[in-house]
């Protein structure tokens, strides 16, 4: 039988080691989420760049909300895709480089399924649209909020600014 004192040190061995379990457990499921959401955002890149709309609105809820650079808003994914498809006909038409990047300054879950993204964007080699030869670096800020519906992380809300 054992001792009242025994008793106690194995409740508390028990409810630390418990405790230290979980949350490593918690954090190994916050990096996996964070992992996930990167991808979303490696992925947007890249069917940005490859003027891929229809894959790139896969990367959306069905009731976005999408704030362009020149304060346009789309309010659900199908506006959002048709109008991305509209500028993408514009930029192919002008040749503009697909080098648009982004580099992810935070990612915080707020809860398990709902996250903020602030990134930092941009277009190397951007065309001028006047008729010159001019060519700059667009460069712009991010701020998603991301869901995640049904195991995959969406963008709910897009907020797109240019900066300097």
């Amino acid at each position: 039988m054992m001792t009242n004192k025994e008793i106690s040190i194995l409740l508390i061995i028990c409810v630390f080691g418990f405790n230290q379990n979980s949350k490593t457990k918690m954090e190994t499921r916050q990096k996996s989420e964070i992992q996930e959401i990167e991808t979303a955002l490696e992925n947007y890149v890249l069917y940005w760049n490859n003027n891929d709309m229809d894959s790139w609105g896969t990367l959306f809820t069905d009731d976005v909300d999408y704030i362009n650079r020149n304060g346009g808003w789309w309010k659900n994914n199908e506006d959002n895709i048709a109008g991305h498809k509209h500028i993408h006909k514009m930029l192919i038409e002008t040749e503009q480089p697909g080098t648009f990047s982004l580099e992810v300054r935070k990612i915080e879950l707020l809860k398990p399924d709902i996250a903020i993204v602030q990134a930092l964007s941009e277009w190397l080699g951007f065309k001028s649209c006047d008729s010159s030869d001019k060519t700059e670096t667009l460069k712009g800020i991010l701020t998603c909020v991301f869901i995640k519906t049904d195991g995959k992380w969406l963008i709910k809300t897009l907020h797109n600014t240019l900066r300097e």
